[in-house]
């Protein structure tokens, strides 16, 4: 199998191409990669310089998507930057498009690059919260009244070290929030579910399962209340009507009468544009 046939995009689908130009030899040694996990690097497609991050997995297969105004490629330490570069080029025309994407979404503007450093901020709840590091705390705290995340991590914190203690926050976070908001809408609403948990899906809001499971995206936590009730409200109808008939509206207007403000903001958003974290 060739790396154009391993080669795996992250949007729900895969896909292979042909090419008459001739391909780099792997075997060249002509690559001098440095034994970092992960490195930014630029390439020439189609007249434009573009930036992309290449980050070292242990997967098998070559992966890219979009994130924070460039291209982030997972790969194997054993396939060449060579080889990379060819497919970066090999997928110019989809790649070129979804860059453009990225810089007209509002979902830009709402969420700019993520900068994973003291004084840096997010969204959190919709509204913005700025990042601390706080070395003499035992645990991570939360100043409401200063919209502040206190890390209890020292002053030399590595990149990873803040964003990993921060990514754990939120999912927390998230997980007690979405539960307390899923029990009232539906105490409220009288519709029942049988379990909830958080997701992770690059595709998707919320998902309700025939037999009520339902998983609420955790990435919901940057955004308002009247957004997370929105989805919470949507996938509750679910577990009337599956489909998305004038039927099943008509049980979310019921559970949540005014969904629309909610529904209104994730329309404008697309979901594989949030920061990669």
């Amino acid at each position: 199998m060739t790396l154009l046939e391993q080669f795996l995009l992250p949007f729900g689908f895969s896909e292979s191409t042909s090419s008459t130009s001739e391909k780099p030899n792997p075997s060249s040694g002509s690559d001098k990669e440095k034994n970092s996990t992960k490195k930014h690097r630029t390439v020439a497609l189609q007249g434009q310089t573009v930036p992309w991050l290449l980050k070292r997995t242990r997967r098998k297969t070559v992966g890219m998507s979009i994130g924070q105004g460039m291209i982030q490629v997972n790969a194997p330490k054993w396939v060449p930057v060579s080889d990379i570069e060819y497919i970066l080029k090999e997928k110019s025309n989809w790649l070129l498009a979804r860059l453009a994407e990225w810089y007209q979404s509002d979902q830009h503007r709402l969420l700019p690059e993520q900068q994973w450093a003291h004084g840096a901020t997010l969204q959190y709840l919709g509204k913005p919260m700025t990042l601390a590091l706080a070395p003499q705390l035992k645990q991570v705290q939360f100043d409401d009244f200063r919209r502040e995340l206190q890390l209890a991590l020292s002053a030399d914190a590595r990149l990873e070290q803040i964003r990993d203690s921060v990514h754990a926050w939120l999912q927390s976070q998230a997980k007690r929030f979405f539960a307390a908001r899923l029990k009232v809408i539906s105490d409220q609403s009288g519709r029942q579910f049988s379990k909830f948990s958080l997701s992770n899906a690059r595709g998707r809001w919320g998902s309700c399962s025939e037999d009520g499971h339902i998983r609420l995206n955790w990435r919901l936590i940057h955004f308002g209340q009247d957004v997370i009730d929105y989805v919470i409200a949507h996938e509750l109808a679910h577990t009337h009507t599956m489909d998305h008939s004038a039927s099943f509206w008509d049980e979310v207007a019921e559970i949540l009468p005014n969904f629309e403000e909610g529904k209104q903001v994730l329309r404008k958003i697309r979901l594989d544009a949030l920061p990669t974290f």
